[in-house]
């Protein structure tokens, strides 16, 4: 049996194992299942058990991933964070404002 933590609102797989999670209460809940879930594929029914996941949450996993690994890159990428960090300054807006419509470019190309 293994402890897995789960999204409340998503029913989102999010880590676990064959220990007990330290979890928020208010986010998340431990579901104990008897295999390792898939966290694209798969999410928590509500009643103890996994369920396979909608064709539009697999959807909406994966546009999450993209855009942690494009905040990822776009913070390893010292010519475009100092491009926005620069525009930021001669634009008067904030730098988070600023990488989120670079990103949204970037997106697009």
């Amino acid at each position: 049996m293994f402890n897995w933590v789960y999204d409340r609102t998503t029913n989102e797989f999010l880590f676990g194992g064959s220990y007990d999670p330290a979890i928020n209460p208010a986010l998340h809940g431990v579901a104990t299942v008897i295999r390792h879930p898939n966290a694209r594929l798969e999410r928590y029914d509500g009643t103890g058990g996994i369920r396979p996941a909608t064709a539009q949450e697999i959807t909406n996993y994966d546009a999450a991933r993209v855009t942690e690994q494009s905040l990822s890159r776009f913070d390893n990428e010292k010519l475009v964070k100092a491009l926005a960090l620069w525009v930021a300054g001669k634009l008067n807006v904030p730098v988070a404002t600023a990488k989120q419509e670079i990103l949204a470019i970037l997106r697009g190309l």
